[in-house]
């Protein structure tokens, strides 16, 4: 008789411990996406592993189930965010984070999907007319300041500097020549260059303005965004001859820094995008918590010859 007590306490303990790991291991299932501008960006496979880890992390933090859907459209292949969000419905995802294009489409659809009582995170971009849950965006007009500064302590008193900008420059690219523009004062800029958004148009505006300054009055280069940067190096002068400061640059710009084209690089926490948005929407959706202000503000940072390596390690993380 003692025997069969024993065993009869065991085996309601080992059922009692197999309930209770049961009960552990998934208490709620969630699908959150993600869904950059273009996956021919990769700034958004860093945000993606952001994501990822979150997603991971909360599922241990809660005993919960967070699967991610990468959404992102690509562009050379026809797709559109508006139909990465339709996927998203039909997937029956409980929120996602993106970088909205501002398109009315796209509006419409993130403001049915609120009123459908999902969860929305914008980062990179805003839309003014809706009201997300969150949104992160990078101080714009601070990485101008920062890139400007940069540009600044490779000059000598008198030197003047070249700024390249788009043709039809958008809210942030505004913002970023504000910045830069508070840093550098009227007399230390030579002219405002702008160009067509691409690589093949930027090299032909930079060496259209390098063929006209006749008299060498341009000392060095302020790129407001990397689009010279994203193909094989054909700058017209040779490395070293004078400063270049860029902002927000792809992997490729590592080209331009080994080779002493580039002096600094300003960037953004484009793997923090992914990781603060997803941890944000599950924490609302799971324990209704809200984030204490509505605009969370990421800081650019200045890459140059003291942290180029750790910043080449980062990025070999994020594109595995």
């Amino acid at each position: 008789m003692p025997k069969l007590i024993a065993r009869y306490v065991l085996i309601s303990s080992l059922l009692l411990q197999l309930a209770s790991g049961q009960n552990q291991e998934i208490l709620a299932e969630y699908k959150i996406g993600i869904v950059g501008r273009d996956q021919g960006n990769i700034i958004y496979q860093a945000a993606n592993l952001g994501a990822k880890d979150a997603a991971l992390e909360l599922s241990k933090k809660y005993s919960i189930d967070v699967e991610l859907l990468i959404a992102t459209p690509d562009i050379s292949k026809g797709s559109t965010q508006q139909d990465a969000l339709a996927k998203l419905h039909l997937d029956g995802a409980d929120g996602f984070l993106i970088s909205p294009a501002p398109t009315a489409i796209v509006e419409n659809l993130i403001q049915a999907a609120i009123q459908e009582g999902k969860e929305v995170v914008f980062f990179e971009n805003q839309l003014e007319r809706v009201t997300p849950l969150l949104t992160i965006l990078a101080d714009e007009k601070k990485a101008g300041r920062l890139a400007a500064e940069a540009i600044l302590k490779k000059l000598s008193t008198n030197s003047r500097v070249a700024i390249l900008t788009s043709t039809n420059p958008s809210p942030r690219l505004k913002q970023r020549m504000e910045g830069a523009r508070a840093a550098l004062g009227y007399r230390r800029i030579e002219k405002v260059v702008t160009t067509k958004p691409n690589y093949h148009s930027a090299i032909r505006t930079i060496i259209k303005a390098e063929d006209e300054d006749r008299n060498d009055k341009i000392d060095g280069w302020l790129f407001l965004e990397d689009w010279p940067l994203i193909g094989m190096p054909a700058l017209p002068w040779k490395p070293g001859r004078m400063p270049v400061v860029a902002i927000q640059s792809s992997p490729s710009a590592f080209i331009y820094a080994d080779m002493g084209y580039i002096e600094a690089l300003i960037t953004y926490p484009y793997y923090q995008w992914g990781y603060q948005g997803v941890s944000a929407i599950v924490e609302k959706i799971h324990s209704n918590k809200i984030p204490e202000k509505p605009i969370h503000m990421t800081q650019p940072r200045i890459v140059d010859w003291r942290n180029f390596e750790s910043y080449r390690d980062e990025w070999q993380e994020w594109l595995q």
